[in-house]
């Protein structure tokens, strides 16, 4: 059973998480804006309120200074006029108009006011002593005061106050009063200036700062799929090596009992060969080749005994060199290719793991043979490496294959005229011996192949 695991593709993770950004963002910018709405709202509604604060005690002022003059009865029109039409004369101050407890105009200030009345929804706001605040930000002059240019329009602070006297729970009247807005319009302006500074400041900072966290979730993310990716790979591997050891194992069983009946065989074989006339060159090759396959068929036995009975016995290093060299020309010499065994070990393997590095070798030397051309020469390295034993082989050849690097190591892969087993197998073998078997370099001057062997017994399960 292979494991396997779907995985987004790359771009498909980064493309969920700029989408899954772009709306995070989108409704930070949407709360952002609208408490930026509610707050701006407020402001304006304070400041633009200040001035009725300011004239709503004024207004108490005059009217209660008039009330104490004619106490204890009422004040009457020509007193209410008096005491409210002076502050018609404050700068700032563009009219004023004075209505009756009934809403209906009494008198405005100054006589250019063309227009003056008391809206019905003003009038009972009023008449429950709330004062009333709007800002026009171009009203038209024109349409209220005689004189004005046609067309002009300016800032104007309208403003709406019940005049109530001292002990009266009723209005005795309302002031309507235009005020001179200009210094306001600017103040307005340079708050929804600053307003507008500070809440692109905030939407630029909270974009960072969303991308920052996006950008370290992208990259933790990326890394969390490589990881799983390659966990996936490993897992997928180890249970390739764990199926073909599987295999490897029944089927050594039964090359086992297959060699025990084939070795009668081949000796026979091999007998009849070398009874054959002597000097003709196609029996002399048939004899070579019987003898070749009566000692590969011996060493598979005797190894497949080791193995079996658990006999166990060291081979020198000048004996596994000897070994690689004798299987190795089996392999180089028919195609003209010279063969070159430099030992540089001196600590001896167990014949388990010598046998094994032998076939490993015997299986590089082939291939590297098939990739050399006839007058070129393989090189076999053993060298010791720390409590490891190396060997390289280095052909002269044109290199592997670009299309076949990615499964080179994968069963079934092959240049040609092989199986494609042979690396697998190899790497297998390796790895049952705490090493591994890896592609050192390759390209148009050569291939290097290294194979790794620990240096200690071999565990047979």
């Amino acid at each position: 059973m292979m494991f396997r695991t779907a995985l987004p593709a790359r771009a498909t993770l980064i493309a969920a998480i700029l989408g899954a950004g772009a709306v995070l963002l989108a409704i930070f910018a949407a709360l952002l804006f609208y408490f930026r709405g509610g707050l701006h709202r407020e402001i304006r509604r304070t400041v633009i309120g200040r001035d009725s604060a300011v004239l709503a005690p004024v207004a108490r002022q005059q009217i209660a200074v008039a009330s104490r003059r004619v106490a204890p009865r009422t004040l009457r029109t020509p007193e209410l006029l008096d005491a409210v039409l002076p502050t018609a004369q404050q700068d700032g101050m563009l009219a004023v108009a004075v209505f009756n407890e009934q809403g209906d105009l009494l008198r405005a200030v100054p006589d250019t006011l063309l227009f003056a009345e008391l809206a019905t929804t003003d009038y009972v706001t009023l008449l429950g002593n709330a004062p009333i605040t709007r800002y026009h930000a171009e009203f038209p002059l024109d349409r209220y005061f005689r004189g004005a240019q046609p067309g002009a329009t300016a800032p104007v602070l309208e403003v709406l106050l019940p005049l109530v006297e001292p002990g009266r729970a009723q209005p005795s009247g309302f002031a309507q009063y235009y005020i001179d807005a200009r210094s306001l319009a600017g103040e307005l302006a340079a708050i929804d200036s600053r307003l507008d500074g500070h809440t692109w400041a905030i939407l630029g900072a909270g974009a960072i700062a969303a991308a920052l966290v996006l950008g370290g979730a992208c990259v933790g993310l990326l890394r969390a799929q490589r990881l799983v990716a390659e966990r996936n790979e490993r897992l997928a591997r180890a249970n390739l090596e764990l199926t073909l050891a599987a295999k490897a194992s029944a089927l050594g069983q039964i090359t086992s009992h297959l060699i025990h009946g084939l070795q009668g065989s081949v000796a026979s074989l091999r007998s009849a060969v070398a009874s054959a006339p002597a000097a003709q060159p196609d029996w002399e090759s048939a004899a070579f080749h019987a003898e070749r396959m009566q000692s590969l068929i011996t060493e598979v036995v005797a190894l497949l005994a080791d193995m079996r009975t658990g006999a166990t016995y060291e081979i020198s290093a000048d004996e596994l060199a000897a070994l690689i060299r004798q299987r190795g020309e089996a392999h180089a010499n028919p195609r003209g290719v010279q063969l070159d065994v430099v030992n540089r070990t001196r600590r001896p393997l167990d014949n388990h793991r010598g046998s094994l590095l032998c076939l490993i070798a015997a299986n590089l030397v082939q291939n590297a043979a098939r990739a050399s051309a006839p007058g070129q020469s393989v090189v076999v390295e053993l060298t010791e490496v720390g409590d490891e034993v190396q060997l390289h082989v280095t052909d002269r050849g044109t290199g592997v294959a670009p299309e076949l690097l990615p499964r080179l190591f994968t069963p079934g892969a092959s240049g040609g005229g092989g199986t494609g087993l042979g690396l697998s197998i190899s790497r297998l073998l390796a790895r049952q011996m705490e090493g591994d078997l890896e592609l050192v370099s390759t390209g148009p001057d050569g291939t290097i192949f290294r194979a790794r062997v620990a240096i200690g017994r071999l565990q047979i399960a």
